[in-house]
């Protein structure tokens, strides 16, 4: 793809666009970028596409908040997704997505609007765990659903979550790209675009930053609950189409 071609500067305004959402909500971005993807890019390049185009955004967000990130939960998780991720790279079009997106639907649902409980989870370094599953479904299927919806549940405060999810998805990111290029996928033909999209993510996160100081926790919880919902809707229906 070049950029003679109309759709190269649509997936590089998208990057923008998808990278001041995820800045000013740390989701929702990410989403918009797969639909895009989906639409203009061979689907078998889809989801290695996917993990390429949004470093930019999460590039951006680590420099933009960067005193906010938590690095207790940053390391344990990207440890786990070097377990994860080339897993799933390898294995992402085995398994049936209509059980994936049955199982991480129904688990975002539950995550998000169940009454508020203790979190006493027997692991001494829980998101090692959550980074290895939520790392494992993200390289099959672009998104794993675990790791967001713990994240809100959390003590956190707004700029804590968008930082440290944005610095905890970069590195999961690189590890699925890793894995793509170990098991054969080539992302030579669209460097040109990988690069300008980067830029263009970059300059969005920082759009996003300034849009994040102006929306209120109160707002931030509920919009990022309102859009975890959506999204958890389109699983299921997707898992109900395919069934």
């Amino acid at each position: 793809m070049t950029p003679a071609d109309p759709h190269f500067w649509l997936l590089v305004l998208t990057s923008f666009v998808a990278s001041a959402i995820s800045g000013a909500f740390a989701i929702g971005g990410g989403f918009l970028m797969l639909a895009v993807i989906a639409a203009f890019l061979p689907v078998a390049s889809v989801v290695p596409m996917h993990s390429v185009l949004m470093l930019g955004t999460s590039v951006g967000r680590w420099w933009f908040f960067f005193p906010f990130i938590q690095w207790r939960i940053v390391v344990p998780f990207v440890l786990g997704c070097v377990i994860g991720a080339p897993l799933g790279a390898r294995v992402y079009l085995t398994l049936p997505e209509f059980l994936i997106a049955l199982v991480v639907g129904v688990f975002m649902l539950g995550a998000v609007w169940m009454p508020p409980i203790p979190w006493n989870i027997p692991l001494r370094h829980p998101f090692f765990a959550v980074g290895i599953v939520h790392s494992f479904l993200s390289a099959m299927f672009s998104f794993g659903g675990i790791m967001q919806p713990i994240m809100l549940r959390t003590a956190l405060d707004k700029m804590q979550i968008i930082a440290t999810l944005a610095v905890s998805l970069l590195f999961m990111n690189v590890a699925k790209i890793g894995g793509y290029v170990m098991f054969g996928f080539d992302f030579r033909p669209y460097l040109l675009l990988i690069g300008t999209a980067m830029v263009a993510g970059v300059a969005g996160a920082g759009v996003g930053r300034h849009l994040a100081e102006r929306v209120s926790e109160e707002k931030f919880r509920l919009v990022f609950k309102l859009i975890m919902t959506v999204l958890s809707a389109r699983l299921l229906y997707r898992a109900w189409e395919l069934a």
